[in-house]
């Protein structure tokens, strides 16, 4: 019996090392981000100083056409808030079927809303002490949100069908972990809103490394 055991944990032990996800790391080099579209000699009015909107990084992704991704990023509550008068982070991403929230941390009313293609949201005007409607993220593409009554504020977000992704520090580094072996189209969305894509080959166990630049 002994024996048998020792086999079946060889076996298992055989199998995780053959079945071991890869992972891939690598830069981004980022570019500037469009100045907010806002209309000539926009002077908003605010009871405390609009603060500084934070440093805008990149998002990297990996897939594969046709595959069948698992569910591993929804099981969180995605929060985007205003805080400063600006949308905090100001760039993230999430898997299709994640909820969203945003609630207001200023002393202010905010109003939140999209026109994006995906997506069609107007939470209306809200104060620090309302909780407004979540929205659950079940399309994938990219979301752009912003301010009714400020607005310069802007956020976006970046809806994935792909688990595989991660938001680049401010010197555009990255790491994606937890992908199984093959081939992938890595993809990065740069603080411009364009996208430069390459291919990158995932091995058992090991890290990829990649360079993404327009």
């Amino acid at each position: 019996m002994r024996f048998f055991t020792l086999i079946s944990f060889s076996l298992l032990a055989l199998c995780q090392l053959v079945l071991a996800d890869g992972s891939v790391s690598g830069v981004v080099v980022l570019d500037s981000q469009r100045p907010p579209d806002v209309p000539a000699g926009y002077r908003p009015l605010t009871v405390k100083p609009i603060q500084a909107e934070d440093p805008t990084p990149a998002i990297v992704w990996v897939e594969k056409k046709g595959m069948a991704y698992p569910k591993l990023r929804t099981g969180k509550t995605v929060t985007i808030s205003q805080r400063g008068y600006q949308f905090r982070p100001p760039v993230l991403a999430a898997q299709t079927g994640t909820p969203v929230i945003f609630p207001n941390m200023d002393d202010e009313f905010h109003h939140v809303f999209t026109y994006s293609k995906p997506y069609f949201f107007d939470l209306g005007r809200f104060r620090k002490t309302e909780t407004p409607e979540r929205q659950i993220l079940d399309k994938p593409g990219l979301i752009k949100i912003y301010c009714e009554i400020h607005k310069h504020m802007r956020c976006r977000l970046l809806v994935l069908d792909t688990p595989w992704f991660a938001v680049t520090d401010t010197r555009g580094s990255f790491k994606i972990t937890g992908i199984p072996p093959g081939e992938y189209e890595i993809k990065a969305l740069l603080p411009s809103e364009k996208q430069v894509k390459s291919t990158v080959v995932i091995s058992d166990g090991k890290t990829a490394q990649v360079q993404l630049s327009r």
